[in-house]
């Protein structure tokens, strides 16, 4: 009888085991990093994903850092979209999720030509934004203040003008 109770459990055990491998690797996915959405949002490798989110909206991780706030620990990631403008996101290790910074409206969107975190300052970086060919400003330099990361402040240091 004790023998017949283990060969059940076993029996079971190996018929669990293989539909989780069916239920797993039966759905197809596309090998490669996560997809990164113009919102900042991981999308999984899938062909559904691929044809909803055009090549344009794409975009590919540009500068992490990690800083701490308010006693919490946070990254702040530079996406870098294939027209080269850039997107900034914020990502907390308490709620899991990555947002958008929507109060960096200057340099949002904008071709983001270096990132640099300030090491006297564990929540402040210089960004240096390079203009288009629509405005009259060649390069502006400016400071990003992440202390309180909920209400970023966007402060401009020096804008270089074309001749």
């Amino acid at each position: 009888m004790f023998k017949f109770s283990i060969n059940i459990v076993l029996n079971l055990t190996i018929i669990g085991l293989f539909f989780s491998y069916v239920a797993t690797f039966t759905n197809p996915v596309i090998a490669g990093e996560a997809i990164i959405d113009k919102n900042c949002r991981y999308h999984r490798r899938t062909p559904q994903n691929m044809q909803k989110i055009p090549p344009q909206s794409r975009a590919t991780i540009y500068f992490t850092s990690r800083f701490n706030a308010n006693k919490e620990k946070y990254f702040l990631q530079v996406l870098k979209l294939p027209n080269s403008t850039g997107v900034f996101c914020l990502f907390s290790t308490n709620s899991q999720k990555t947002k958008k910074i929507t109060e960096t409206q200057l340099i949002q969107n904008k071709q983001i030509e270096n990132v640099e975190k300030l090491s006297d300052q564990a929540a402040t970086y210089i960004i240096t934004v390079k203009g288009n060919k629509h405005e009259n400003i060649f390069r502006a330099f400016y400071k990003l203040n992440l202390s309180n990361p909920y209400h970023p402040k966007m402060t401009p240091i020096i804008r270089i003008y074309k001749s």
